[in-house]
């Protein structure tokens, strides 16, 4: 019955902050609004499931310098932890078709999240070059170097675009470890438990001066960043 009702709760908090973060995306452009309604929603979440997040490392990362923030993607709860302890106002790199989706892609569009369409090659690199303008700027984003969630709990192969992205706009790449959450959503059930999640924001490696040449060495170094992140008792099936 518990597991219900946090589903019946979910759903709710997510139709209620989409449709206000829809409207507040209209009325403020720059997604501001948005961000800050994507925080509460996560909070209301993690209340109602009884979920904790530990978070480290956050004294490594300067915040006033733009960077591409990478994580492991093991749960849909990997999102909710990290937009929880982000330091910083993010967007996320996301595929097309997740706007597609009612209220949560609407939001998506709205909030100014950088959006790649990846069945397109020439449509993607150029959105992939904007994106980068964008980071240069001032923008931090959050991507899932896999492209989607591991089932194992284990790193898939890494997808090129963050890299390609973080090398044309020349800031670092800040990984990010997190552990436990496939306990809270486990494989092939229904149920969201509670427990405690860890996130583990690591030191930012650095990508000035490096080329697109470069992508197959910056991947395994933050491939070996991530891993060296993990909390062992949390990630054990």
């Amino acid at each position: 019955m518990i597991y219900a009702v946090r589903y019946v709760l979910i759903v709710a908090y997510t139709a209620f902050w989409s449709f206000a973060a829809c409207c507040g995306g209209l009325l403020d452009r720059s997604g501001e609004t948005a961000t800050w309604m994507a925080r509460q929603w996560v909070r209301w979440i993690l209340w109602t499931c009884g979920v904790r997040v530990e978070v480290s490392g956050l004294e490594q990362v300067d915040p006033q310098r733009p960077c591409v923030w990478m994580s492991n993607h093991q749960s849909v709860f990997d999102i909710v932890a990290i937009v929880a302890t982000i330091p910083v106002s993010w967007r996320f790199v996301a595929k097309r078709e997740l706007t597609r989706i009612p209220l949560f892609g609407w939001v998506l569009l709205v909030g100014g999240h950088v959006i790649v369409d990846r069945g397109d090659r020439e449509r993607s690199v150029q959105s992939l070059r904007a994106a980068a303008r964008r980071v240069a700027g001032g923008t931090h984003v959050i991507i899932f170097p896999e492209g989607t969630r591991s089932p194992s709990g284990r790193l898939r192969e890494f997808k090129s675009g963050g890299f390609h992205l973080a090398i044309e706009a020349q800031v670092p790449i800040v990984p990010i470890t997190v552990s436990g959450s496939r306990r809270i959503t486990p494989k092939r059930s229904l149920r969201i438990e509670s427990g405690r999640i860890r996130v583990r924001y690591g030191k930012p490696i650095p990508t000035e001066g490096l080329h697109l040449d470069d992508r197959a060495a910056l991947k395994q170094c933050v491939r070996e960043a991530i891993t060296a992140g993990y909390d062992p008792e949390l990630q054990q099936d």
